[in-house]
């Protein structure tokens, strides 16, 4: 079975070279970004400039996951200086900083570290060993008598500074490489604390998206269809054209854009537009049409098989099955989309926070005919994104109204808005099945029906990678061709730690959807829930204790035997307070493992999760106190999910609207978050995602330890 990053790897080597021909004329390199010619600069990651900045491009974005905080530190441990005197700069595209798994420039999938710790840590190793060649060249010593620290080149007590050696270092050759520091020499990963975006975003000085662009933009909303994929029959702006600082009213696309001086005029004039609308394909969906279809899916002959271990003669005794949910989720990033653009035939200006600025570089050009070359997209910080800002819709949206007016322009979406028209993490309906034969488990045998998140994705992707020349059709095209083979649907189920004597996991394509995006964990944020409560109902079955059961299943050398083992001594687990009852699961995702202990009180028909107690095997941790604060976010917002989120339909259009009826966990209903991280000398892996797929289970596991209710549906609910 073809993996979601070897598929993308696939796409990326059979057009990179095509790519190539088309952007980069002949076989030259492409230039430096950011370039400077009187600076140092041996690679595209790193600068040092006349008055001696380490100036750091940051190819991978920061969202509030600690971005800057981890990459300057790599670079800081190279250059033995702090990592907050190490200017950040966010990187414009260029080839170099496209991610060696996705082969895009994007960041997603809980990479940043896990891709850059080497890469980054080299490129510190470059630079520095050309500034000890500036210095051996000033004193006439040998390089490797000298020593990088704090800005400066070290002979014994006497140093130049960076700034000094500027000049002569450009008088050399660039190093090909340099040697890296010995993890026991180690000063700065795994030590280094503070946030270095800390002070300017507790201060107010921090840019977000929403803070950006020049100053005289105009503002624009756009009155959008209540179905997706709907269009613009018709518009009446009488009345809106007559509201204060109102300038223009147009359609735009699908939808009717209006323009005016202020945010809060143009958003009180849309609401004077009177629209006429041609429905779109999806509007006579609902939750329980949907929900139908995937059942049916379940039961039909079609679909995929896409793991199988062992024989299938191996499954004897009772069969146990079982059907589990999980509803469509919108992202609810605290930072509503927005994008200010200036457009003309020939240039276009960008200022807005995206994951992906290949993506919105390539969607640009598609729709003005600006090359890219032309297109200059200032990337900013991003409150939230969750996966949300992977492609570039709302980027696309603002260059086309700027180019229609030919001003400057800020689109904002509202919070309705991005409820409304997100692109949701999809639904998604499970059967578990697994045969019992004198106490034992024989087989696991799982199928899911969901929709593909390639039939999304893979379009945008195709796009930034493939030629110009292939048509627009033919994009749509890719990603429903390989949306039977998208591994994000099964992630999670297949390659289970259980070991037990047969496995199958099959995937079944639900066509019919409303948009859908990667949601932070992506398929694993459905596929834990199914798996780890499941097991939890074999338990049940073969009267074993939840925990126990697990750890009979795994090798006792794996990770998964570790984290798990971890946890329970954390929890102490069969010794809970009075009136607590506890659930755990364990789950791997993005090279990582988390075992999750959830304490529950039940009041009324009140799910109260009291605390969670969460040990994490990441590899080395590079900054400790970031990961801590990763996994207490992802435990948050996939509590949130589990208890609370839920986008319905209702004929096409979703219920939802706003943070009152679409809500998320309350500061007095967070629990109490424990985290271990164990000790490892293995490279780092991902830690932006990989707690949330194990908190639903553990919670629902522990609801049915107190109630004997077992949850099968998301978010949870008692009867």
């Amino acid at each position: 079975m073809m993996q979601r990053r070897q598929f993308l790897k696939s796409v990326g080597a059979v057009s990179g070279g095509l790519v190539l021909a088309v952007n980069l004329p002949g076989c030259a390199k492409a230039p430096l970004p950011h370039g400077d010619a009187d600076a140092l600069q041996p690679n595209a990651f790193l600068q040092v400039d006349t008055n001696g900045k380490v100036i750091l491009q940051l190819h991978k974005v920061e969202m509030g996951q600690g971005t800057m905080t981890g990459l300057a530190t790599l670079v800081a441990e190279e250059l033995a200086m702090s990592p907050a005197d190490i200017q950040l700069e966010h990187a414009r595209f260029h080839p170099d900083f496209r991610d060696p798994g996705f082969h895009i420039m994007l960041t997603g999938g809980s990479s940043t570290i896990r891709t850059s710790f080497i890469p980054l840590r080299e490129a510190a190793a470059q630079m520095a060993a050309w500034l000890r060649a500036a210095g051996a060249k000033e004193w006439g010593v040998a390089s490797e008598s000298l020593r990088v620290a704090e800005g400066q080149v070290w002979q014994g007590d006497t140093s130049l500074s960076f700034a000094d050696l500027v000049p002569i270092a450009q008088t050399l050759p660039v190093p090909e490489s340099g040697e890296l520091v010995k993890a026991e020499d180690f000063k700065y990963i795994g030590k280094y604390k503070p946030r270095v975006d800390a002070l300017a975003k507790v201060t107010g000085k921090a840019t977000f998206g929403i803070d950006a662009g020049p100053a005289e933009a105009l503002s624009a909303v756009l009155v959008r269809c209540p179905h997706f994929d709907g269009d613009v029959a018709s518009f009446d702006a009488t009345d809106a054209l007559t509201m204060p600082g109102v300038n223009d009213v147009f359609q735009s696309h699908r939808s009717v854009a209006v323009v005016a001086d202020t945010y809060w005029q143009a958003r009180q004039a849309a609401a004077k537009v009177k629209v006429t609308w041609q429905d779109g394909p999806t509007a006579a969906l609902s939750d329980g049409s949907l929900r139908a279809e995937r059942v049916a899916l379940l039961d039909a002959d079609d679909a995929k098989t896409v793991e199988e271990e062992g024989e299938e003669t191996a499954a004897t005794g009772e069969r146990i099955e079982a059907i589990y949910d999980v509803p469509y989720l919108a992202h609810a990033a605290m930072e509503p989309l927005s994008a200010v653009a200036s457009a003309s035939d020939t240039q276009v200006e960008v200022w807005a926070g995206t994951q992906s600025p290949e993506l919105a570089l390539a969607a640009i050009s598609d729709v003005t005919g600006v090359s890219r070359e032309n297109i200059h997209l200032h990337n900013q910080l991003m409150g939230g994104a969750f996966g949300r800002r992977t492609t570039a819709d709302y980027i696309v949206e603002a260059v086309r109204v700027a180019k229609a007016i030919g001003k400057p322009v800020r689109l904002q979406w509202s919070r309705e808005d991005d409820t409304r028209h997100d692109l949701y993490r999809p639904n998604a309906t499970a059967r578990l099945a697994a045969t019992l034969d004198n106490g034992e488990i024989t087989s696991l045998q799982f199928k899911t029906a969901v929709p593909s998140l390639f039939t999304v994705m893979l379009p945008w992707i195709t796009n930034a990678l493939m030629p110009k020349w292939l048509p627009d059709g033919a994009h749509g095209k890719i990603g429903e061709l390989a949306a039977s083979h998208d591994p994000a649907a099964t992630e999670g189920l297949i390659h289970s730690p259980y070991a037990v004597p047969y496995k199958r996991v099959d995937f079944a394509l639900q066509e019919k959807s409303l948009p859908i995006g990667y949601w932070r964990s992506v398929g694993h944020s459905q596929n834990a829930f199914f798996i780890e409560s499941f097991i939890d109902e074999l338990a049940q079955q073969l009267k074993r204790d939840p925990l126990e059961l697990r750890a009979s299943l795994l090798s006792p050398d794996s990770r998964h035997a570790r984290v798990l083992d971890a946890v329970k001594k954390q929890a102490q687990w069969g010794q809970v307070p009075d009136g607590i009852y506890e659930g755990v699961a364990v789950h791997e995702s993005f090279g990582t493992v988390v075992a999750q202990v959830a304490h529950v009180r039940i009041d009324g028909k009140q799910i109260q999760v009291k605390k969670v107690f969460c040990a994490v095997d990441c590899g080395l941790a590079v900054n400790p106190d970031v990961v801590v604060t990763q996994m207490q976010s992802s435990i948050i917002y996939g509590l949130t999910a589990a208890l609370k989120g839920e986008i319905t339909l209702k004929e096409g259009a979703v219920q939802q609207s706003n943070f009152h009826d679409y809500a998320a966990l309350r500061m007095n209903e967070s629990p109490d978050i424990e985290v271990q991280i164990l000790d490892s000398d293995a490279p780092p892996s991902g830690v932006g995602e990989p707690a949330t797929p194990p908190i639903a289970p553990a919670v629902a596991n522990a609801v049915y330890a107190a109630t004997g209710q077992r949850l099968r549906r998301l978010p949870l609910r008692l009867s």
